[in-house]
């Protein structure tokens, strides 16, 4: 007998110490790594290592009995209780784990959760230490059970739909769901209800009984990427085929759109009293995606519409007022002429030249990102702004974008139409709603080849561009390889590029 005093005397005064300093070790390492866990480590060390070893050494060494060690017995399992719940906060989680042991649950399982060890644990008190006889206390809430049935109907139908909804688990949190009426994302679900975002911010209370006697549409499965279809109406005088082909090309250009993920319909549709409706049908990468595309292809639509010469009809009579003026019309050879001249560079053009130029030219809308010139590819033809701004930049081989100049009204782009066969090198886009002249590439090459002094002012205006770019692809040319790739206009030459 005193051996085994003995024994767990020296066990004790070891062991205890030791446990201390390891876990208070182990505490500081999960500390210093933010770990979930440093909080559940904390309590097992403060608060049930203490009562737990006063009471092994109540019992073990000094063999007492009674109220206090019921009361310490109490205390350590209550201690318990505390510390467990803070490891249940650690490894249930209801939003993105941090590390592989965590597990993400819904809300209403967490609590279940605590309810249970709460409930458990202190069962035991009663019955284990206090020795409280619970069947009577089962018995009695039995017989108030109809009762308090009745009165709570409608919360026990709320939290029974709640655990059937969360055992099918037909969303989870993050989804994005339509019940009747409501779309919205689900940003909390509860014992009681599940609560909504709608994209205006505006949150949404849905009991888990009224929910779960609803069709549920949820946007999320089987995968994020939503469908889209639209409607839009073009004149007859547009020939469909014309028209379908604009529309898959705007619709490849289109911010939002997943064109990978899922399959493209452009069909025509009906024949209305005022237009022929199309319809387009892609898919978005996700439920706010399919916002932001759905706006951007109407938009990049609208401004294709204006550069093809579509016309988006509308129900209303139209009276035409015929002018016998051509140059009172907005866009007019005459008007484009007028505005050439204003140019500095075009200074040195006559007037006979720069209205044959007019003539061939073309007007051309662009809208904000829209872009105009892709990098690697080649250009139809040299853009004079007219209204708006629009950007240069060049990517990189790492694929990085970096920004080559900013245009505004009266500056020119699309220099390497002048250079026959030569690919653009960098890309445009419109930084604000733009308008452009269009001058054909041809009629440019021969002004080039018959005025060397507006060659000169050219090659002088992008020099600065040249530079920009040999900059940010890190290549040094010598002066040949510049006058060939980069373009020093010369009469001698350049007509015999754009024959050859």
């Amino acid at each position: 007998m005193q051996y085994s005093l003995l024994i767990w005397g020296l066990s004790l005064i070891i062991g205890f110490p030791l446990l201390t300093i390891i876990l208070g070790e182990i505490k500081d390492y999960l500390q210093k790594q933010d770990n979930p866990l440093e909080l559940f480590v904390n309590n097992l060390q403060k608060f049930v290592l203490p009562p737990f070893v006063v009471l092994l050494i109540l019992q073990q060494l000094l063999n007492l009995q009674g109220i206090a060690l019921k009361v310490l017995e109490t205390i350590l399992w209550v201690a318990t209780i505390y510390t467990t719940l803070s490891l249940l906060k650690a490894v249930l989680i209801s939003e993105d784990k941090q590390y592989s042991w965590q597990l993400i649950v819904p809300n209403l399982f967490f609590q279940v959760a605590r309810a249970a060890t709460v409930l458990g644990i202190g069962a035991y008190i009663l019955g284990g230490i206090w020795l409280i006889d619970l069947s009577q206390i089962v018995a009695a809430l039995g017989v108030g059970s109809i009762v308090v049935a009745l009165a709570l109907q409608d919360t026990l139908s709320n939290l029974v739909s709640g655990f059937l909804l969360l055992l099918e688990n037909p969303f989870r949190q993050g989804d994005w769901l339509k019940v009747q009426d409501v779309e919205g994302q689900v940003i909390e679900m509860n014992w009681r209800a599940v609560r909504l975002q709608t994209v205006e911010g505006n949150v949404v209370i849905i009991p888990n009984g009224a929910l779960g006697k609803e069709k549920i549409t949820n946007y999320n499965l089987p995968n994020p990427a939503r469908g889209i279809w639209l409607e839009v109406g073009f004149s007859y005088d547009d020939p469909p085929n014309k028209v379908k082909k604009i529309i898959r090309k705007v619709l490849m250009e289109t911010k939002g759109a997943d064109i990978d993920r899922g399959f493209k319909i452009v069909s025509t549709g009906t024949f209305d009293d005022f237009f022929i409706n199309y319809r387009i049908m892609f898919m978005a990468a996700s439920y706010i995606a399919a916002y932001k595309a759905r706006n951007d292809f109407r938009t990049r639509l609208y401004y294709a519409a204006k550069r093809h010469n579509l016309t988006l009809p509308f129900p209303i009579s139209h009276i035409y007022h015929a002018s016998l003026n051509e140059d009172d019309l907005e866009y007019s050879p005459q008007k484009i002429a007028e505005y050439l001249q204003s140019l500095p560079y075009f200074k040195v053009v006559e007037a006979e030249t720069i209205e044959q130029l007019a003539l061939d030219a073309e007007i051309e809308h662009y809208g904000i990102n829209e872009q105009i010139i892709q990098q690697g590819e080649l250009v139809p033809g040299l853009y004079i702004i007219q209204q708006g701004s629009a950007v240069l930049t060049l990517q990189d081989p790492q694929g990085n974008q970096h920004t080559v100049a900013q245009t505004s009204p009266g500056d020119f782009f699309g220099e390497a139409v002048l250079m026959s066969g030569k690919p653009s090198a960098v890309s445009v886009s419109a930084a604000e709603d733009l308008l452009v002249i269009r001058l054909e590439a041809e009629a440019i090459a021969n002004l080039l080849a018959e005025l060397p002094r507006f060659a000169k002012q050219i090659d002088e205006l992008i020099d600065g561009r040249r530079k920009t770019i040999r900059r940010l692809r890190g290549q040094e040319q010598t002066a040949a390889e510049n006058a060939a790739s980069q373009g020093n206009f010369n009469s001698g030459n350049l007509l015999q590029q754009f024959k050859s």
